[in-house]
């Protein structure tokens, strides 16, 4: 018996007489079957049946087996670095001033929270278009 793991997959063969390319094919195979009916294995088991290689596979549940595509996550990610750009957290932020880092020049009060809403609201509108 021996291990492979492919992407997130944990792939066990159970007979030492299966090849290892063998074995990945058929462990690749389950895998993209079971993407085309969207599905997320976290197991796949290969033994030698009678005539052809046995695959058995175990799917994923729960909170974990919810993934994101690769747009979902920059777009997650952008999301935050633009709300710690426009509303700091850090306990010294005042936050009712902006400053312009390139000219220096600074506005407060209501001017700011109005300009952060809109902002924040046409980002949020253009996120949906992705």
């Amino acid at each position: 018996m021996y291990k492979l793991v492919i992407g997130n997959v944990k792939v066990t063969v159970a007979d030492d007489n299966i090849e290892r390319n063998d074995a990945i094919l058929a462990a690749k195979k389950a895998i993209a079957a079971a993407g085309r009916q969207g599905k997320i294995l976290s197991q796949v088991t290969i033994r030698q049946g009678v005539a052809d290689l046995e695959v058995e596979v175990t799917e994923k549940t729960g909170a974990k087996a919810v993934r994101k595509t690769i747009k979902q996550s920059m777009a997650d990610n952008i999301r935050a670095s633009v709300r710690e750009k426009l509303y700091p957290a850090s306990p010294y932020a005042q936050k009712d001033l902006w400053v312009d880092s390139d000219t220096g020049q600074e506005w407060r009060g209501a001017e700011v929270d109005t300009a952060r809403s809109e902002i924040m609201a046409k980002f949020e509108e253009w996120l949906k278009t992705l």
